[in-house]
């Protein structure tokens, strides 16, 4: 059930992690071994959990509930239209397909891990 929200996660995590280390580098005079020996703590890492269980989308949580409990999800798909609030308005990604939004934030793992000269691809993300 949910393979899908964790491997999301963990993507949006692995991003959240290298901005902040990125961010670090470049705004300060540290290099990136100084900063997690030295300035990377426990606190900084559940803040960077909470940012990325935050981003984590109500289509990839309805996705993943709609295999365990279907009666939950709607089967409408409302996705172009306006709504309210809450989850039952997202639309269902079948399991297994990559979004443009995982493609977005993959990219964005990616340029940072380059810019940083951290050597990083498409299956280290995926681990």
């Amino acid at each position: 059930m949910d393979q899908q929200v964790i491997a999301n996660f963990k993507k949006l995590y692995t991003k959240a992690l290298f901005r902040k280390c990125f961010d670090v580098t470049c705004d300060t005079q540290l290099t990136l071994r100084e900063f997690w020996k030295d300035h990377f703590n426990i606190l900084n890492c559940v803040n960077i959990i909470d940012q990325a269980w935050g981003n984590v989308t109500y289509r990839t949580l309805n996705s993943a509930w709609r295999k365990l409990w279907p009666e939950c999800v709607p089967e409408r798909n409302f996705e172009g239209f306006q709504y309210e609030a809450g989850p039952s308005t997202a639309a269902v990604i079948p399991a297994g397909t990559c979004t443009t939004e995982e493609n977005a934030v993959m990219e964005d793992i990616l340029s940072m891990g380059r810019s940083m000269g951290i050597e990083v691809n498409r299956e280290d993300i995926d681990e």
